[in-house]
This record gives structure tokens, C-alpha cells and sequence, in this order.
């Protein structure tokens, strides 16, 4: 079987995609009692607590959630209760990134971001 140029060139754009699909996915983190909340300036809040990593980033077992998440008072407020309650919460990320309050600029963190899910367990 020989391969022609465009069929080579379809091979290529397809393991492309198939691998700049598989750096964006997120998963779902261990669901864990929330440990600490920070609430970091103006910027978000921190949850700690036996999450995993999820995204795969520099930093486990801590969740950000920035301020302009859209419903960045439900989540602040689930999270709260199950902290206050003891009970568990999972989140869904998407994302890895840096939160520089916490650590240098290099540092990456689990985001729960707005394309993200928190479950109260």
C-alpha cells in the first residue's frame, strides 16, 4: 500500500487535531471535602482539599475559580456549605493555569471554568 501526498497530509492534520483535542480535555476531579477556602483578592478563591489533578497541571489538590466566573456566587456558596456541612465536592476542569498570588507566573493550577460542572456529593 503506498501513500499519496494527500492522504499523507490528511494522516498529519487528523493526529494533529486528535492531539490538540486530547491537551484541551478536562476531566472530572476526585470528589474530596473542601480542606480551605481562600478568597484571593479580587480575583477568585482557592478550594483545597484531596482533589487530584485533573488537568494534569503543575499543582493538586486545589481548585481556583475565578471571580468572573457567570455564576461565580453559586459556586462560592456550595462550596461554603459543603465545607461548613463536611461534605464532598467535584469538580470538572478544563483548564490549567496560573494564579501568580499563589505562586510563580510557571505554576499551574486547576481551573473550574465556565465550561466546567461542580457537583455537591
Amino acid at each position: 500500500m503506498s501513500l499519496t501526498f494527500g492522504t499523507l497530509k490528511n494522516s498529519v492534520f487528523v493526529a494533529v487535531l486528535f492531539a490538540s483535542c486530547h491537551v484541551m480535555a478536562g476531566g472530572w476531579a476526585t470528589a474530596a471535602i473542601p480542606t480551605r477556602i481562600d478568597i484571593e483578592r479580587g480575583n477568585g478563591f482557592m478550594i483545597y482539599g484531596s482533589f487530584g489533578n485533573a488537568g494534569g497541571c503543575s499543582q493538586s489538590n486545589k481548585v481556583f475559580v475565578k471571580i468572573d466566573h457567570p455564576q461565580y456566587d453559586a459556586i462560592y456558596s456550595t462550596v461554603l456549605a459543603a465545607y461548613m456541612a463536611g461534605k464532598k465536592v467535584q469538580p470538572y476542569i478544563h483548564t490549567c493555569e496560573p494564579v501568580t498570588w499563589y505562586a510563580v507566573p510557571t505554576t499551574t493550577f486547576n481551573i473550574l471554568s465556565s465550561s466546567g460542572a461542580l457537583n455537591l456529593l
